[in-house]
Parts: structure tokens; C-alpha cells; sequence
């Protein structure tokens, strides 16, 4: 992009992409509603926080392969009937948990969660790079990004007060419901025929890059899956073990974490929204994607290191703090991160390339959680807080090589 150009969305496109962002809050807090009660469940199923984190380490086994081969699903069915079907899915999924009896039942329950959302997400992005014109992809990556991010926010704030009056099970009774709202509305919306969700795409002019079909020698693809694996470590520990962190480290209570957890995923919503309008921004004054992207990436995940804070304080109002400074950042540059994923490959292969980012952050999810969950159990936090401050540096380092290779030789 060498000039300044005006981009504006019909009314259908926004409608469209507020449902995918809908979606993606469902998604996500369906997903968090275990995490954000995880001293509730973790006390009265009787579990240590290793047993905890190979839970966790289920959904990301089943993930890694669901999200995988659902993105190509999602190529061959078209993400508005894909959607739909993963949403239903993964809604049953989370009702289910309702009736889990111990570890091998949460397990389970986890496992068939995974099943429904891993293409769900895949044609998310999809959706993203189909309704949005190429100039504000970035900005519908982290809108979508955001509406994930909104449903963990959502979590502690809903979750937690509810499964405290009402028992535990309410929690997942609300999520599935909440799914119930969103599927007619995604019907009144996706299955029009001018709403280019179906298999085929229609051509878009206006894009000046020509990305070639799904190469695995391709320098784009590696630094974009060695990126998402380093650099998501953070996420595992704010996803699946903050709660835990909070309520060991400095004594809060569940119902005091509930009032304590939404900030970080707050900080996180606003990165992404951050990340994406910063990428277009500079793109809007002639910056070059890969430019714009590196700028943004290079300030997040440095910025993210900050988190290292959390082992030098023992004041949870700080400690929180540390962490919001730390998500911020590190959303916005992810955001740009899997913007540059989806526009490496063909059109055509947009759902499976998500699957392969999304696999490769279920293979974080699946390597991390045990291992946390035993520094935790055998070292305590401070450990973990060091390695989840340096991994998204080795993430950086990764992408900032690769991605410089696949540029020189695109231009060779």
C-alpha cells in the first residue's frame, strides 16, 4: 500500500461481522467458564494442579486436531454453514459439563468442547478475510480477537457470581444457552446469498499482495507457527491458571478473584482493538504490511516481558497491574500476527491455515499446562512467571527471521 485510501463496509458486511464477533465471545466464554471457577472445581473434585492442567492439556490434545482438520472442513463446506454446526456442537459440549463426576468426566467433557470449537474458530478467521475489504483485515482480526477476549472478560464477571449463588452447574447451563440467542440470527444474516460465506468466494479487487498457495517450505507458514507456539505461553497461564495463581499467591478468595479477574482480560480486548486500528493506521500512511506489522510486533512482545513484574511484588492489586500492562501488548502484537497468518496462503486455504495456527496454539496449550501445573505444584509461580516472560521473545525472534527471509525471497 503506497497511498492513502478510503474503505467503507455495506451494512450487511458490519452485521456479519458482528456476528462473527458474537461468535467468538460465545466461544471463548464457553471455553473460560472452567477457568474462571477453577478453585471451585478444583476443591470439590478433589485435583491437584497438575491433574488441572492435563484437563486443560484434553481439550488441547482434541484441539490440536479438530481445529486442523475442521479448517479444511470449513474450506470445503464455506464458513456459514460450518459455523453453524460447530456452534451447536460445542453448545452441548458445555451443558455436558453439568454432569461431570470427577477427573476422567471433565476430561471428557473438555475433549468434546474442543470437537466443536476447534473449526469454529478456524472459520472465524475465515469470515474475517471474506467480509473484510484488505485494508482493514488487521482491524477485523481484532475486532473478532476482541469479541474472544470479551467472552474471558465476561467470564469471572458472570460465571463466578453465578456458580457462587447458584451452584457451579449454572455456569455451563448459561453458556449453551447464550448460543441459542446467537443461531437465528446467524441464519437471518449468513445464509443470504450476497453474504460470500458459502464455499466459493467472490473476487475482491483492491488487494496488492498475491499470496501463493499452502507451500510447508514456505518461510511465511514457519514463522508464523513458531510465533504462535512461543508466544503463547502467556495465555495458557492467564487462561488456565491466573485464578489458581491469585487465590495460592495472595490469598483471595473465589468470590474475590471473580472481582479481580475480568481486568486482565480486559487489557487484553483492548489490545487486540489496539493492534488491529495501529497496523491500519499505519498502513493508511503508507506503510507496507509487513512494515506495519513488524513495528507492532516488535513493541508487543518486547512489552509483553513486562509480566515478569508479577515476581517482584506481593500485592495482588499491583500484581494485577503487571498483568495488564503484559496482555495489552501482547494482544496487540498477536493480533497483527494472525493477520499476517491468513494473508500468507491462498483464499481458498484461509480456514485450514487458522486450523494450523489454532493447532499449533492447542500444541502450546497441550506441552504447557502440565508443565506449569508442576512448577507450580513442585516450585511455585515464580518459575513460571520467568518462563512465560521469555518465550514470547523467542517467539519474536522466530517470526522476525522468517518472515524477513519470505520477504527477500518474494522479491527475488
Amino acid at each position: 500500500m503506497t497511498e492513502r485510501t478510503k474503505v467503507r463496509l455495506t451494512p450487511l458486511q458490519i452485521g456479519l461481522l458482528a456476528m462473527l464477533v458474537a461468535s467468538a465471545s460465545l466461544n471463548y466464554l464457553d471455553r473460560q467458564a472452567l477457568g474462571a471457577i477453577a478453585p471451585t472445581l478444583k476443591t470439590h473434585f478433589q485435583l491437584t494442579t497438575q491433574e488441572w492442567g492435563w484437563i486443560n492439556s484434553a481439550f488441547s490434545l482434541v484441539y490440536i486436531f479438530s481445529t486442523l482438520l475442521g479448517g479444511a472442513w470449513i474450506d470445503r463446506v464455506g464458513v456459514r454453514k460450518g459455523l453453524l454446526i460447530s456452534t451447536i456442537v460445542w453448545s452441548v459440549a458445555a451443558v455436558g459439563h453439568v454432569f461431570a463426576s470427577g477427573f476422567w468426566s471433565l476430561c471428557f467433557w473438555r475433549m468434546l468442547l474442543a470437537l466443536g470449537e476447534g473449526p469454529g474458530l478456524s472459520s472465524l478467521l475465515k469470515g474475517v478475510r471474506r467480509v473484510m475489504p484488505p485494508q482493514m483485515r488487521d482491524t477485523g482480526t481484532g475486532l473478532v480477537g476482541a469479541g474472544w477476549t470479551f467472552g474471558a472478560l465476561a467470564a469471572p464477571l458472570v460465571i463466578v457470581p453465578l456458580a457462587v449463588k447458584f451452584g457451579w452447574q449454572t455456569a455451563f447451563v448459561l453458556t449453551a444457552g447464550l448460543c441459542l440467542v446467537w443461531i437465528p440470527l446467524w441464519l437471518a444474516l449468513a445464509f443470504r446469498s450476497e453474504s460470500n460465506l458459502g464455499p466459493t468466494a467472490e473476487v475482491q479487487a483492491g488487494s496488492d499482495e498475491r499470496p501463493q498457495l499452502m507451500r510447508w517450505r514456505s518461510w511465511a507458514l514457519w514463522a508464523t507457527l513458531l510465533a504462535v507456539f512461543f508466544a503463547v505461553p502467556p495465555t495458557v497461564f492467564t487462561n488456565n491458571f491466573l485464578s489458581l495463581y491469585l487465590s495460592k499467591t495472595h490469598g483471595l478468595s473465589q468470590s474475590e478473584i471473580g472481582w479481580v479477574l475480568w481486568k486482565p482480560f480486559l487489557a487484553t480486548d483492548l489490545g487486540q482493538i489496539a493492534g488491529g486500528f495501529a497496523a491500519f493506521a499505519l498502513l493508511r500512511r503508507g506503510w507496507h504490511f509487513l512494515n506495519a506489522r513488524r513495528l507492532v510486533m516488535l513493541v508487543g512482545l518486547v512489552g509483553s516481558a513486562v509480566i515478569i513484574g508479577l515476581n517482584f511484588t506481593t500485592d495482588a492489586t499491583v500484581a494485577v497491574w503487571w498483568m495488564n500492562a503484559s496482555r495489552f501488548l501482547f494482544q496487540c502484537a498477536y493480533t497483527v500476527l494472525l493477520a499476517y497468518g491468513i494473508e500468507s496462503v491462498a483464499e481458498n486455504q484461509t480456514a485450514l491455515m487458522a486450523g494450523l495456527m489454532n493447532a499449533t496454539f492447542s500444541a502450546c496449550n497441550f506441552f504447557f499446562n502440565p508443565l506449569i501445573g508442576w512448577l507450580a505444584d513442585n516450585h511455585g509461580y515464580r518459575p513460571v512467571v520467568t518462563l512465560i516472560a521469555l518465550t514470547p521473545l523467542a517467539g519474536l525472534a522466530c517470526w522476525l527471521a522468517l518472515s524477513h527471509q519470505h520477504a527477500r525471497r518474494a522479491i527475488s
